[in-house]
């Protein structure tokens, strides 16, 4: 009200930034003033294009790390909404670090949502502690994903099957029995741990940022249909035959259709820009949100938002088994897609669901309580009515799977012959494709420490010659004409010689004391 005469009305936006669009100083207004009540919406729309340049340039640049914490609302508006903008050609996250801006302001910048900031009432204490609570939270996870792989209960489970297996070679049956009951319970209580752990990592993908987590709750489940049989006058083993090789003319198109959709979404620059390729609708901006935020990212290596990976043909013995239990083989040609975002995840979905007929789907992360790694299980109609599979995954759950998986097999087996093969290949290495997260062993120092010395002594010859190089480069050259009264001439021999006209050579005494001051 301070800012337009009185005679107009301040709740209306549209008459509030008609005046200021006529006034010259209407791009320094402070972002506070700017956003009038608050109606973000409502100036988002009067403004139209003009919004962005409003923070782009002197409001943007004078305000938003200034601004007292009973506005930080509209900082963090401008940042969601326009989130290739930039201060000095950095993000707004990145200026308020080097700026030094209250660490207050760095948090909320970095780790609240506008929808989150809402709930806080837009209040300085309610706010800092929205911030500690998703700190604790990030924290939990980070404990929880240094926690996964537990040498210690590797080597563990190793001494019982390794006693387990000698009993067996000894035909001692009963005391075998005795030694796998043991194991059996270990790995109970280790799988019991590991399961403990996805709800912790859950909590980090539910709370992080949970305007990009709503999607994916909507991912609701479908009926099962089932798989093309084949032909009904095979013998049981012989369908079993006719389904695998069935899956092998499916294999190749497969996996192209699943890794080009991969490429999609890698090669992306903006959520919007897929929606595009796929005819996705973005009528109520649903999708359009940062397609690489910053609290979601998959691999900082490669930029990616998804990774592929086929599974393995199913073998003959495992396929008969569930024939024989009237199963369907729904997953002899599979897929894996690991996202660390949930809004790309949920989009992905979107983008199977309009490419192809669904079926079976399963949204096992909308568990109250998990009992199993939860996945995005769904078969998809690839062509001509044959299913396959497609898992979708956090990159987190898939790490704890991973460990999982050796220590449920144990605990759901009926025997000790069952589980008679050797459980880890390594017990200094993690599982496939899983980060190592224990440290190197102390037997392994003194070799680390030689090739450390060894390096260093490399670099610091390197660096020797690097000085004289540029010693080298910056002694002055002679680049001048030669003095006055000097010639210079080649002799018969071609050796090149100086004169002058007081009859001094270089030609006939070629010393120090005939050549022009600071010759050589």
């Amino acid at each position: 009200s301070k800012l337009v005469p009185s005679d107009i009305d301040v709740s209306n936006a549209n008459a509030v930034v008609t005046y200021l669009r006529a006034q010259t100083a209407w791009m320094k207004l402070p972002l506070a003033q700017a956003c009038i009540k608050g109606d973000i919406p409502a100036l988002k729309a009067a403004l139209g294009e003009d919004f962005s340049a409003l923070f782009e340039l002197q409001a943007y640049r004078e305000t938003p790390f200034q601004l007292t914490l009973d506005k930080p609302l509209c900082v963090k508006f401008i940042i969601q909404t326009f989130p290739t903008a930039t201060i000095d050609s950095k993000s707004p996250l990145d200026y308020a670090k080097e700026k030094k801006a209250p660490q207050l302001i760095v948090d909320m910048l970095e780790l609240l949502t506008i929808d989150e900031m809402k709930v806080c009432g837009n209040t300085k204490a309610e706010i800092q502690a929205a911030i500690e609570e998703k700190k604790a939270t990030l924290s939990n996870n980070k404990n929880a994903m240094a926690n996964i792989v537990d040498f210690t209960a590797r080597e563990k489970a190793t001494e019982l099957q390794t006693k387990m297996f000698g009993e067996l070679k000894a035909a001692a049956v009963d005391d075998a029995q005795v030694a796998f009951d043991e194991l059996k319970a270990f790995c109970g209580d280790q799988a019991k741990r590991l399961g403990d752990l996805i709800a912790v990592v859950m909590s980090k993908y539910k709370t992080t940022d949970p305007r990009r987590y709503e999607p994916f709750e909507q991912v609701k489940d479908i009926a099962v249909k089932e798989q093309v049989p084949p032909p009904a006058t095979l013998s049981l083993p012989e369908q079993v035959e006719f389904q695998l090789a069935n899956a092998t003319w499916y294999e190749e198109g497969f996996k192209i259709a699943m890794n080009e959709i991969a490429a999609v979404f890698n090669e992306a620059k903006t959520c919007e820009e897929i929606c595009h390729h796929y005819d996705i609708d973005n009528s109520g901006g649903k999708w359009s949100k940062e397609l690489r935020a910053e609290v979601f990212n998959l691999d900082l290596r490669t930029n990616e938002v998804v990774r592929v990976k086929f599974g393995p043909p199913k073998g003959f013995p495992r396929a008969l088994e569930k024939m024989s239990q009237g199963k369907n083989l729904r997953d002899l040609n599979r897929v894996t897609f690991e996202f660390e975002d949930p809004l790309l995840m949920a989009l992905c979905f979107e983008v199977l669901n309009k490419k192809y007929n669904i079926h079976g789907l399963k949204n096992k992360y909308l568990q109250e309580t998990f009992k199993e790694p939860p996945n995005l299980h769904m078969n998809l109609d690839i062509k001509d009515g044959w299913l396959c599979e497609v898992q979708m995954l956090f990159r987190d759950i898939l790490l704890i799977k991973k460990e999982l998986h050796k220590f449920y097999d144990v605990n759901r087996a009926d025997g000790p012959f069952v589980v008679a093969s050797k459980l880890f290949k390594s017990l200094e290495s993690a599982p496939d494709d899983q980060p190592n997260f224990d440290k190197p062993k102390v037997t392994d120092t003194s070799a680390l420490l030689k090739i450390i010395k060894t390096k260093d002594l490399e670099n610091a010859a390197l660096r020797n010659e690097l000085a004289a190089l540029k010693k080298q480069l910056a002694e002055p050259t002679v680049t001048s004409s030669l003095p006055s009264g000097w010639s210079e001439a080649i002799d018969e021999e071609g050796h090149t010689y100086y004169f002058n006209t007081e009859g001094e050579s270089t030609y006939d005494k070629p010393s120090e004391d005939t050549l022009p001051e600071g010759w050589a």
